[in-house]
Formats: structure tokens, sequence, C-alpha cells
């Protein structure tokens, strides 16, 4: 199988060089010309798709996107320079990024419309950097069985636990309330580590306590032990994908 990837940031790169490591070809592209590069270079089975046409894309058995918001996406696929255009009759469309469930069914109808199945297959993880072996979680949006049944060996390739959650826009919806509970455990930790501070206590010492009472969450066990308290701030989830994520759920 040869399976198109488009969007190689903090996310999509580890979880697109899953599939080669797992026999799948790839076609590849990102905004930033050099980290498509880098990617080729670094995984075997893999090339890069061309800027001026979409030949690259005929010949893929899937295309999945990870990009930035559902605008992106749609643009990316129906736009001017719209990739969809090139695929085949049927090819399954696995769209991964953080979008809006709205905006999602908007583009499924846009895409059944052309003959292309799209299945909306956001991600989260159980620990830090799970994307990176293959150990992520999906939430899978589709109005069709068999489209997903077709992409469950992707889905396989990249994660350890895959949830069908229902009809298009489904996976959208679960993964923004995913993260709606998650950013409140962030701000309650933040909070509580400020101020116990102010009262002199130790926060690497809270985060302990935390770990093993009935206040741990993903952030006490990986994020602000690892990335905030150490200032390194690595852990990929920006605060300004934090605010969209929080605007999404507000529509929901």
């Amino acid at each position: 199988k040869t399976i198109g990837f488009v969007g190689l940031g903090n996310a999509g790169y580890h979880l697109a060089a899953n599939l080669p490591r797992t026999g799948f070809n790839l076609v590849v592209r990102d905004a930033d010309p050099s980290r498509t590069k880098k990617f080729v270079d670094e995984n075997q089975k893999s090339t890069m798709a061309g800027e001026s046409n979409g030949d690259a894309w005929k010949e893929v058995d899937a295309l999945i996107t990870m990009l930035p918001n559902g605008e992106i996406v749609r643009d990316v696929l129906l736009g001017e320079a719209g990739i969809a255009r090139h695929l085949r009759l049927g090819t399954v469309v696995v769209d991964m990024s953080s979008s809006s469930p709205f905006d999602t069914r908007s583009l499924n109808e846009e895409l059944k419309a052309i003959g292309l199945p799209l299945i909306d297959a956001p991600i989260t993880q159980t620990h830090l950097h799970a994307i990176r072996t293959g150990d992520a979680t999906f939430m899978l949006g589709c109005d069709s069985p068999e489209a997903i049944d077709r992409a469950m060996p992707l889905f396989e390739a990249m994660g350890k636990y895959i949830f069908p959650m229902g009809s298009s826009g489904s996976g959208h919806a679960m993964k923004t309330l995913n993260n709606y509970v998650s950013v409140g455990s962030i701000i309650a930790l933040c909070d509580s580590l400020v101020a116990g501070q102010k009262f002199g206590l130790d926060p690497a010492t809270m985060i302990d306590v935390l770990n093993v009472g009935t206040g741990r969450n993903f952030s006490t066990a990986y994020s602000m032990r690892d990335e905030g308290l150490t200032r390194r701030y690595q852990s990929g989830y920006q605060l300004a994908l934090l605010i969209k994520d929080m605007k999404i759920t507000r529509d929901v």
C-alpha cells in the first residue's frame, strides 16, 4: 500500500514515521520543504510529493492529513491547488488533525459528492511521546464502516487504542471533549503549584504527592514533571494549540 501524508509537524512527523517501519510506502508533503526532505532522508520507503503537479497523489491508496485546523485541511484538499482532484475514486481520506466536528461534517459531504470517503481520526495518548512508538489513541468518526475497515491497518500501525465513535465528526467531537478535560487539569495544576510555592511547598514534591493520590493526571505524570519543572517546554502542546482547541470545545 502507498499512503499519502500531508503535515509533518510535531505530531505528524512521528506518526508518519511509524508507517514505513511497518511496511507502507509513503508520499509526504509539509509546508516546510526542508522538513519534508529531512523526513525522506530519515525514513526509507518514503518520497517527496512534487509541488508543481498532483501526479504523486494519483497512486496513493489512502491520504492522511495532520494539519493545524479544519480550514487548512479543507484548503489542502479542495482549495485552488487541492489534492482531492488527483485522488482515485474511493480513496480513503483520513484527517488526524484537531478540527471542528462541524467543519468535518461539511467536508465529509463535499468529499462524499466526489466519491471520497472521509474518516476523522484525531489522536490522544496515554503517555508523553506515545505517538513515536506506535502507541497513540485514535477516535474515529465515519459514515462508512467499510472505509474504516480498509484504513484499519494504518491505525494499527500508528496506534495502540482505536475507538470507533460514530458518524462523521464524532471523532473530532470526542477529541475536543478529551482536550477540555485535559486543559481543566492543566489549569488546576498550574494554580496549585503557584499557590503551593507561596505557602512554601516544593513543586516537585507536590507532584510526587499528586501522582500517588486522587489528583494524578496526564500533566502531573508526564508533561509538567518532564517539561514544566525542567523548563524544557518540549511536550509539543503549545499555548496557541490549547486556545484553538478550547474554541472548538466552546462551539460543541
